[in-house]
């Protein structure tokens, strides 16, 4: 290998993880900024609309648009099912064949579009109707109404992120990961201030009536906000030299062998779109439950998005890379060093969770989400989703590294697996619990799914990659024991903390907890050598360490 910074010394699949990790630390960067302000808009429909018929209608009809176009459409797997593709043409400086397959994935997105968001439109909204809390059940019929109106006017964010998934692909197959990431910040930015403009607007006393100007507003100002971040992530595209225009993606033959191979992806994004539709639409069971339940969940894709998604994204070049020129045992190392390291983080972050969702909930519970209730639903749906933190980490690491083997119907298996799962625990959570229990019972649900969906991953990956020197359990092991040791002080601290009244007390709680722990846990794991702390370290100097976890 050519010098290039130390480089030559590096074994291939070390070199390949570290210059992921470090285009990951760019992806991560922004995407933290992309996430907060995410929990942000979260925690500002909670304080304007609070736990109200109205908040949970807003809540649930804005998550659809990215739940059809991420979740029934794939959107989500945009980039692991087009960059190993536009990185072939990107490789050769062929821009106009970039711009023929992404152009024409774009064009077929769009026809599939407009066929589902019309039924969407339909059917959604009637969910609501038949999960109203019992002291609600009569304002089930108005209900729907406010949603049908709210998603009608949503229903144009479908098609703004049909482009933003498209120039994200393009962007990440020429090596550009920064804009990609943070333009979400903008369209976040522009919800919370349509939300303060409402505030402004349309004060009202809880219970109070839902004006037509106050609904169009909200429909309008949102769907203008996800406008701004399709035009943004559009020029990214651009800069790049790419200019996505839609085109008859059906007549080209290499978007077509695209598709076809998309088609198990396809329906391994409509069930897991429908598990979250099918959970939020349980949630609304519980005074405040869906905002409460998202808000907490928002917390679940937060890490996944900072620490799992940015090393996926970074890995799977080079994934793709090594399983096309059959360099087995490097595909094996890289992956294993970059499962290690998503671990790394997601466990110890997983048990924060747990551990400080009480302490979190009164944080973000602002405005008419700070009522006892408000806070009760989103500490509950936490400390049941924290272990969905480590489920999510696995099965989307395990879905990238198949979509570089150009797999994607194992994927599939596995997410049939786990929202068979989850479906059977909300169910049964619908019939026996009610109240803040019921949206206990839906995070343990949602946990216990990921959970097991990672394990039928994890396993049937083992069965078909060669393995190469590289191993994962003496890395899980440090990790889980720097993670136990960090355990004890967070649980001290946070204890201690509590008893200061306040916002002020409760952020305190947050961050003295949450420096505590990442000190003991940074400790632990440099007295145990753990070598992901030399990798994160090296990320600067885009190398890792020789051996890696082993």
């Amino acid at each position: 290998m050519a010098a290039d910074g130390g480089r030559e010394h590096l074994e291939p699949a070390a070199t390949d993880v570290s210059v992921a990790a470090a285009d990951s630390v760019t992806v991560a960067g922004w995407t933290l900024v992309s996430r907060v302000t995410g929990l942000l808009r979260i925690a500002a429909i909670g304080a304007v609309l609070g736990p109200t018929v109205l908040g949970n209608t807003f809540q649930f009809t804005n998550a659809l648009p990215n739940l059809i176009y991420y979740g029934l459409l794939a959107g989500s797997l945009f980039p692991s099912l087009l960059v190993p593709a536009l990185v072939h043409h990107a490789d050769a400086a062929d821009r106009r064949a970039c711009e023929r397959l992404a152009g024409g994935f774009l064009g077929a997105t769009a026809v599939a579009l407009a066929v589902v968001v019309p039924l969407a439109v339909l059917a959604a909204p009637q969910l609501l109707g038949t999960t109203a809390p019992p002291g609600q059940a009569g304002l089930g019929g108005g209900q729907v109404g406010m949603a049908r109106l709210l998603f009608l006017m949503f229903a144009p964010q479908v098609f703004c992120y049909a482009v933003v998934g498209t120039a994200t692909a393009t962007m990440n197959a020429h090596q550009r990961f920064g804009l990609a990431a943070a333009a979400p910040a903008l369209e976040n930015v522009g919800i919370i201030a349509v939300l303060g403009v409402t505030a402004v607007t349309y004060p009202h006393e809880s219970g109070g009536p839902v004006q037509l100007g106050e609904l169009l507003l909200l429909g309008l100002g949102t769907t203008g906000a996800v406008a701004v971040h399709a035009a943004v992530q559009w020029w990214g595209a651009r800069r790049v030299g790419v200019v996505l225009l839609p085109r008859a993606g059906w007549r080209d033959p290499e978007v077509r062998t695209i598709i076809r191979r998309a088609m198990p992806s396809l329906g391994q994004a409509g069930v897991l779109a429908l598990q979250v539709v099918a959970l939020l639409a349980a949630a609304n069971g519980a005074r405040g439950g869906v905002v409460g339940f998202q808000m907490a969940l928002s917390f679940v894709y937060l890490v996944v998005a900072v620490a799992v998604t940015p090393l996926a994204l970074g890995s799977l070049p080079w994934l793709s890379r090594a399983f096309s020129r059959g360099e087995h045992e490097s595909f094996h190392d890289t992956f294993t060093r970059s499962l290690g390291l998503a671990l790394f983080v997601a466990v110890p972050a997983a048990v924060g969770c747990l551990l400080l969702s009480p302490a979190l909930a009164r944080f973000v519970a602002v405005g008419r989400m700070a009522e006892d209730d408000g806070v009760r639903v989103i500490a509950s749906s936490l400390g049941a989703l924290a272990a969905a933190v480590v489920g999510q980490a696995v099965f989307s690491m395990c879905s990238y590294a198949f979509y570089a083997r150009r797999d994607t119907r194992t994927p599939l298996l596995a997410a049939a697996v786990q929202v068979a799962v989850c479906l059977t625990g909300v169910g049964a959570s619908l019939h026996f619990l009610d109240g803040a229990r019921l949206l206990v019972g839906l995070g343990a649900s949602y946990s216990a799914g990921t959970l097991v969906g990672a394990l039928c991953m994890g396993a049937m990956l083992a069965g078909r990659v060669q393995r190469g020197p590289v191993r994962l359990v003496p890395s899980v092991a440090r990790t889980g024991a720097a993670t136990a040791a960090m355990a004890v002080p967070v649980w001290l601290v946070a204890h201690a903390v509590t008893s200061w009244e306040g916002r002020v007390g409760t952020a305190a709680a947050v961050v003295l907890s949450s420096v505590t722990g990442v000190a003991a846990y940074w400790a632990v794991s440099r007295l145990l050598g753990a070598p992901e702390l030399a990798l994160l370290a090296g990320v600067r100097r885009r190398a890792l360490p020789q051996g890696g976890p082993s």
